[in-house]
């Protein structure tokens, strides 16, 4: 019986892990979309915007 709870605790282990990278992987993306330099150009007969590729 203790096998059987410690195979849950390291599968439960596992998932809050995964669940943790996961997190992280999408919090650098939202940072990285959201960091990006942007130039507004608005001069008389012309509009635009440039974005820096990385």
């Amino acid at each position: 019986m203790a096998n059987r709870s410690g195979g849950i605790n390291t599968v439960l282990a596992f998932l809050l892990g995964a669940a943790l990278v996961g997190l992280a992987v999408l919090g650098y993306l939202y940072y990285d979309a959201t960091q990006r330099d942007v130039v507004k150009i608005d001069v008389p007969g012309f509009k635009g915007e440039l974005k820096k590729d990385r």
